[in-house]
């Protein structure tokens, strides 16, 4: 069968069993007390059902099962998914067991090592690094730690990232659509089918995630999305000698989220276990952006470095265009945030460098010294709110009910598209 067929199949039969189950896993979440309650690090403001991922799990390899017996009448590895399916379900346990009760970080450290060290048990490392410029290079005994660090690096930075709807999963969209694209261009087709399969069910949570009827992945989803991820590229990358740059691009923003949430938690000399509302996306809400806009404008930042790593590998120059693209969206993001905070004295310097993490004297420029970013929201909500009365009146000439003052919530504007 085509492998343009295989990648549509695994489309379109996971989307479909992932966009059924998805309500009745919310209410699922509802039943038995998995919801996310409001805080001070949660942009909404009622519980939210945390089983998402539970239910990209059961459709992603439940899909896996139709397609290979109803569909394509073709054996599918299941030695190497029943290792996957094992380490899935571990971490959906210690997730669930997060979400629902409360786990200690450090605990749930110990319990992914636990996990991970049984992953490499059964094989699953990686024995040999392709980098630029050096060619093929043999870890021997550092294959243990670096596949140590591999996973443990994809299931927290997906943990950590998790932060506004549709980050995590638009990151995991991008990330698979990156392996499929790979997959037919190498002709891996069981590569292809898990990767098409995991970017529709992705998918299908994607839009209940964004809706009213709203579902998060929870710990346990954003856990096993890191863990099937790790594992999905490096099974690809050992096969095909794929660069360690190009198996690392579509993760390029959960790695500088974890990067930056390490270096700032050294640098102010508090635990690494210890939860705050500083993230990278965070920041992002900080210094002015809707949570809409800062998932644009992370999701532009990944969607240009995939594109740039996928022109090198596939020898095609002219994809380095809708890279730029995507990159000056993100740049023009960047530019009309810094044009309304520049009316408040701040400069592109100190915010580029409150971004990465190296300073936080924003905060007390911008006024935001001891505020939530559960807070923050809500004053960009009541300015958003006020600039519709105004242009509402300033249209018809006619007061609104509600008519606030604008100088009361706040002289500046939030408007980022």
């Amino acid at each position: 069968m085509n492998l343009g067929v295989i990648a549509a199949l695994g489309f379109v039969v996971a989307f479909l069993m992932s966009w059924l189950v998805q309500p009745h896993f919310r209410n699922l979440g509802f039943l038995t007390e998995i919801v996310d309650h409001p805080g001070y690090r949660r942009p909404h403001r009622e519980p939210v059902p945390r089983t998402g991922g539970m239910a990209i799990f059961i459709s992603f390899f439940c899909a896996l099962f139709f397609l290979e017996n109803i569909v394509l009448r073709t054996p599918l590895p299941w030695s190497w998914l029943g290792i996957l399916i094992g380490a899935g379900l571990a971490l959906l346990a210690l997730g669930v067991g997060d979400d629902r009760f409360g786990i200690h970080a450090e605990k749930k450290l110990y319990g992914q090592l636990v996990v991970i060290v049984a992953l490499m048990l059964f094989g699953q490392r990686i024995d040999t690094l392709v980098l630029p410029g050096l060619g093929l290079i043999e870890l021997g005994g550092w294959a243990w730690p670096f596949t140590l660090f591999w996973y443990l690096g994809f299931i927290n930075s997906m943990n950590l990232i998790d932060g506004l709807d549709g980050l995590a999963s638009g990151i995991s969209i991008l990330a698979s659509l990156t392996l499929v694209i790979i997959s037919l261009a190498v002709g891996q087709m069981y590569s292809l089918l898990f990767a098409s399969a995991l970017c529709g069910a992705t998918v299908a949570f994607f839009y209940w995630n964004i809706s009213s009827r709203k579902i998060f992945l929870g710990d346990s989803g954003s856990m096993w999305m890191g863990l099937v991820l790790a594992s999905l590229i490096m099974k690809l990358g050992s096969q095909e000698g794929l660069s360690l740059p190009l198996m690392l691009a579509p993760m390029i923003v959960p790695i500088w989220d974890t990067g930056t949430t390490i270096f700032r938690r050294f640098r102010r000399r508090s635990s690494i276990f210890l939860a705050d509302d500083h993230h990278l996306h965070h920041r992002l809400l900080r210094l002015g952006f809707t949570p809409r806009g800062a998932v644009t404008y992370l999701l532009a930042i990944t969607a240009g470095t995939i594109l740039f790593s996928l022109s090198d590998f596939l020898n095609q120059a002219w994809l380095g265009l809708p890279a730029m693209v995507g990159w000056m969206w993100a740049a023009q993001l960047g530019a009309q945030r810094h044009m309304e905070n520049r009316q408040r004295g701040l400069d592109l310097f100190t915010e580029v460098l409150y971004i990465l993490g190296f300073d936080d004297r924003l905060d007390q420029l911008r006024g935001n010294m001891g505020q939530d970013v559960a807070d923050i929201i809500d004053l960009q909500s009541a300015r958003r709110r006020v600039a519709r009365q105004v242009i509402l009146e300033g249209t018809t000439g006619t007061p609104t009910e509600e008519n606030p003052d604008p100088a009361a919530v706040d002289p500046g504007s939030d408007n980022t598209k």
